[in-house]
């Protein structure tokens, strides 16, 4: 797993209250992201709902909310990224 990603820091939910361990994908951090902030969204629980992190270029987390309302395409693209995720062993 360290071949592919960077942890960042664990979590408490504020929604379910699971402990989540937030880790990066290494090519995104990789690619010299300048901007002050990036997005990050963790979906999971039941019901089904989301984090979105935002974390710093120093893989610092500034910021977490709760996402409630999901919406996924029906597609077949959709789907495929989703199962090529799903299979990272990330």
């Amino acid at each position: 797993m360290k071949e592919v990603k960077q942890k960042v820091q664990n979590i408490i939910c504020p929604m379910c209250g699971e402990k989540i361990s937030i880790g990066i994908e290494l090519n995104i951090t990789r690619k010299g992201n300048t901007d002050i902030y990036f997005p990050h969204i963790h979906l999971h629980g039941d019901p089904l709902h989301a984090l979105i992190c935002y974390i710093n270029s120093d893989l610092k987390m500034r910021n977490i909310g709760v996402i409630k309302s999901i919406e996924i395409s029906r597609d077949s693209q959709t789907f495929s990224q989703l199962m090529k995720k799903w299979t990272n062993p990330y």
